[in-house]
């Protein structure tokens, strides 16, 4: 009995053995490494000014930029023609280390971090805080304002974060320059939930007083929250701030609509609001 429980122990022992080794030369064939021979055909993008440090190359409307560091190799594949960018980081090794994608310089879309042995080890969806996608963002600013963000043109910035301000509420801005040559452009903020356009304004490049839109954005919250809690009137004895009087009208209607018994507006608007 003895022989045979060991007999089978070492049969399972070898088993996960080479299920292991079979999973690990799997693995290994399918990890990623840099490889500098890949952009032998393409030329240098004369654009940029070369160092011993980084390589910027193009082929077609292909761009690419690769930087050389101590601790390993960084690819950044682009295009000509959009403001998407795939970025690739490499271990000393020259295995793949991350992976993700950019739209102008904020993450979109799955990143992807790995081990030396090419085991995933870290994964994060930076798309998820937002509702309101990058694809919807583009086509709501080709429809309401003409103006197509995904093209790669040297007058449009855009941008998306958590607003720590704001209990790390989403938003995104666009900002777009006008006339050829001019410092002044126009801002959009958007709301990264619903695609609601929250705020527009402008600003002027070097001027300090305007280059910071989205704090005259919060400026305007604490105006409006202050109005909403000041006083606004008063109704039969009782003082109402704005926002308890909005309340107040909606209840009132709501019930007016309930019984049909007299005129709403009549019985708020007829009357003194020192009553």
């Amino acid at each position: 009995m003895k022989k045979l429980l060991f007999f089978l122990w070492a049969v399972l022992l070898y088993s996960c053995n080479s299920q292991s080794q079979l999973v690990n030369k799997k693995t290994k064939k399918n990890m990623e490494y840099f490889n500098i021979e890949k952009y032998k055909e393409w030329e240098v993008d004369t654009d940029w000014s070369p160092s011993k440090f980084s390589k910027r190359l193009k082929k077609g409307n292909d761009r690419v930029k690769i930087f050389f560091t101590e601790r390993g190799s960084v690819v950044e594949l682009m295009s000509a023609l959009n403001h998407y960018t795939l970025y690739k980081s490499y271990f000393p090794n020259k295995s793949l280390k991350v992976i993700g994608r950019r739209f102008y310089d904020f993450y979109i879309g799955k990143w992807q971090v790995y081990d030396e042995n090419g085991k995933l080890i870290k994964e994060e969806e930076e798309d998820a805080p937002y509702k309101f996608s990058v694809d919807q963002l583009i086509k709501k600013n080709k429809k309401e304002y003409d103006l197509d963000i995904e093209k790669n043109t040297k007058t449009t910035i855009v941008d998306r974060w958590l607003a720590p301000e704001l209990n790390k509420k989403p938003f995104y801005s666009v900002s777009f320059r006008g006339k050829e040559g001019s410092t002044k452009w126009d801002y959009i903020l958007v709301d990264g939930s619903t695609g609601e356009t929250l705020f527009t304004s402008f600003f002027y490049f070097g001027d300090e007083e305007t280059s910071y839109p989205f704090g005259r954005y919060i400026e305007s919250l604490i105006k409006k929250e202050a109005e909403d809690n000041a006083y606004y009137k008063s109704y039969k004895g009782k003082d109402y701030t704005k926002k308890e009087w909005e309340i107040f009208v909606e209840k009132f209607h709501e019930d007016y609509q309930k019984n049909k018994k007299r005129s709403f507006w009549d019985d708020i608007f007829s009357r003194s609001t020192d009553d």
